[in-house]
């Protein structure tokens, strides 16, 4: 796709017809053509782009500039043992660099490793907004926001130098500035370094005389003397730049069309995934209060047939334990027999022990009753429940009557 390059030349300032900024723009082709390019301002800006342009709506397809002079660029040591710690020291290590209050800045790094220096950007937060609230209001959103100076190549101990008309940008490994032009063989003269490239523009005789006395001058190969737009299109993405649009600023893909129209039905999908999680959260919930209900039941029973139990912790376990059952010999038979003494006893009966034996489906009951009216009862009651209850003794206690019982019968009782 076509890349729109965008340079501003000045800070946006919100007017009441819209923004003052000065900007040089470019539009480049795929295969390197310049398809058109000029210096405008704010309202002609507006008239060079077309919101409806498919290519202008992405990201990655817009390419801006903004002036060094408002960018501070840096490298420095953060102490940190990770990566993390390191990006949450950084503030705190920059903030002696700047005069102004920390929190007004905008803090872009490179690609943070442990125990190297970190590239830094600051740059106001007032001034950044400005820009990216001017080219919004134009429909412009761009991928990268770049400091001019940092498009620049660099090497240990050489710096590079482009010349555009009165101002001139220098980059070394670990810094990057704007300058005015008087002040070149000053800020140079400053610089360790053994080597100064010319990547694009010419150098006065003067310039050259008085820069030649502090370091080599050499003049890159790819060297031109087109605009400076030119050379960023060309050096764009090879430089080692730091794209200010991180953090809060980070740019927003574009939404894909195809997504936009399958998504009303993935918000339904969404809905009834969540209704469906819902239904069986709550069917998850009422089975494990039916669960603790029953087994409350369960133990509640237990405890009425032996009181004389403490501590119950598996009824069930606890249940064959007493009736010596062997599940291999049990065979169901002894369900019957529970349910029929469980409707002829109350609270008033305590059973001391049951006793099952499968061969023979019979079960040995010895219980605590009221007196004798009472055991004769319970008798009669097991024999409308099918079950045949022979008394095999019965002794008078000072509580009431224990008796054991031959219980018979119950395989097909309901």
């Amino acid at each position: 796709m076509p890349k729109l390059f965008i340079s501003l030349l000045s800070p946006a300032v919100a007017t009441d017809e819209g923004y003052d900024v000065r900007s040089a723009w470019m539009i480049q082709e795929d295969d390197g053509r310049i398809r058109a390019r000029g210096e405008t301002d704010f309202r002609g800006l507006a008239e060079l782009i077309d919101p409806g342009t498919d290519w202008v709506g992405v990201p990655g397809n817009i390419v801006v500039t903004v002036p060094s002079e408002h960018v501070l660029s840096l490298s420095c040591e953060v102490p940190g043992r990770s990566v993390g710690q390191i990006r949450r020291a950084l503030p705190f290590v920059v903030e002696e660099f700047v005069t102004s209050d920390i929190e007004s800045m905008h803090l872009a790094s490179a690609e943070i490793r442990r125990g190297d220096p970190v590239r830094v950007n600051l740059i106001e937060r007032d001034v950044l907004d400005g820009w990216l609230a001017c080219l919004a209001s134009l429909d412009v959103r761009p991928g990268y926001l770049l400091p001019d100076a940092e498009l620049l190549p660099a090497a240990d101990r050489e710096a590079s130098l482009l010349l555009d008309g009165d101002r001139a940008l220098i980059r070394t490994r670990d810094q990057a500035a704007a300058l005015d032009r008087d002040n070149l063989p000053l800020a140079v003269s400053a610089l360790d370094i053994d080597r100064l490239t010319v990547v694009h523009g010419e150098l006065t005789d003067l310039e050259t005389g008085q820069l030649a006395q502090e370091v080599e001058l050499v003049r890159a190969d790819s060297a031109a003397t087109g605009s400076a737009l030119e050379y960023v299109a060309r050096a764009w993405r090879q430089a080692d730049a730091i794209n200010l649009l991180q953090g809060a600023y980070r740019p927003r893909q574009p939404v894909n069309p195809l997504w936009e129209r399958w998504r009303p039905a993935a918000a339904l999908a969404a809905v009834w995934v969540g209704v469906a999680l819902v239904a069986m959260s709550a069917q998850a919930i009422y089975a494990s209060y039916q669960a603790d209900r029953l087994s409350a039941e369960s133990e509640a029973l237990y405890r009425s047939w032996f009181p004389q139990e403490q501590r119950v912790t598996n009824v069930r376990r606890q249940l064959q334990a007493k009736l010596g059952e062997r599940s291999a010999e049990s065979g169901g038979g002894l369900l019957p027999y529970l349910t029929a003494l469980a409707a002829v006893t109350d609270g008033s009966a305590r059973i001391q022990s049951l006793n099952f034996t499968g061969e023979r489906n019979e079960l040995a009951v010895d219980m605590t009753v009221g007196g004798f009216d009472a055991l004769d009862q319970i008798k009669g009651n097991l024999a409308e429940h099918g079950v045949d209850a022979e008394i095999t003794s019965a002794e008078q206690l000072p509580d009431g009557v224990r008796a054991r019982m031959r219980l018979r019968g119950a395989g097909g009782a309901s």
